[in-house]
């Protein structure tokens, strides 16, 4: 985990995982509370990072310091359910995968223009007291392998460097409950997109700084970024939605 000032979200989310982990890397990068404070109950691996407003630099830093076969990554404000605890754990036995996604569920009361699912016939106690849920795919689960790195600032992914392996991935049909909020860092995330801009002025980044501003409010330049990143690929069209 890399972590910032989550005194109040640390402790649940590491016992949620806790039953079948081996190993817990916290990797702090510039906490002002106390989140070192709460790691320590669980762990003596505790690692300082400036942060350098790169996500993937982070994670690269936390996974170098793992040493258990396979890595599970899970941010201070994600669980992992207790019913999928033993499920998850029998995922590593699979010898010829090198890498799981999981749907990563983006919980809000305030529905969203794509990818939303409703909770209202949703098993999961979690999702109960949201309205739904964004979903994406994300890789979260993979061997503890020199050849697997993060990559992009910003929507961190270890994606490319996996397919470079020629590896298997395979969907664990497993959720992490995410109570996702932008409070406290909306202006990072902004900062880190417009960066991201000058180097990979791609349809793809357009898109994120369009979806970012749509959901900060920020309409006027958030249409600005819609335009180019339809100009550059029609498949962004999906935006229009917003």
């Amino acid at each position: 985990m890399i972590v910032k000032n989550e005194e109040k979200h640390l402790e649940t989310t590491i016992n949620s995982a806790l039953p079948i982990i081996d190993e817990i890397i916290i990797v702090d990068t510039g906490s002002t509370d106390k989140t070192k404070k709460v790691a320590e109950k669980f762990t003596d691996k505790i690692f300082d990072f400036k942060w350098t407003d790169d996500f993937s630099e982070a994670r690269n830093f936390s996974i170098t310091k793992a040493t258990k076969e396979w890595i599970l990554i899970l941010d201070a404000d994600e669980r992992i359910t207790e019913k999928d605890l033993e499920k998850l754990k029998e995922l590593t036995n699979k010898k010829e995968v090198i890498a799981y996604k999981f749907e990563q569920r983006n919980y809000s009361n305030k529905e969203k223009p794509i990818k939303w699912r409703e909770s209202a016939a949703d098993t999961y106690e979690e999702s109960k007291q949201y309205k739904g849920w964004q979903y994406r795919g994300i890789i979260r689960l993979f061997r503890n392998d020199k050849r697997i790195k993060f990559e992009y600032p910003i929507h961190e992914t270890v994606l490319p460097s996996i397919e470079k392996t020629k590896q298997k991935i395979q969907n664990a049909n497993i959720p992490i409950h995410h109570y996702y909020t932008l409070e406290g860092k909306e202006d990072t995330y902004y900062k880190i997109l417009k960066e991201k801009l000058k180097t990979q002025p791609t349809a793809h980044t357009y898109a994120e700084l369009a979806i970012h501003c749509y959901e900060t409010n920020k309409k006027e330049e958030a249409e600005t970024y819609k335009k180019e990143a339809i100009k550059l690929n029609k498949a962004m069209n999906f935006l229009d939605k917003y």
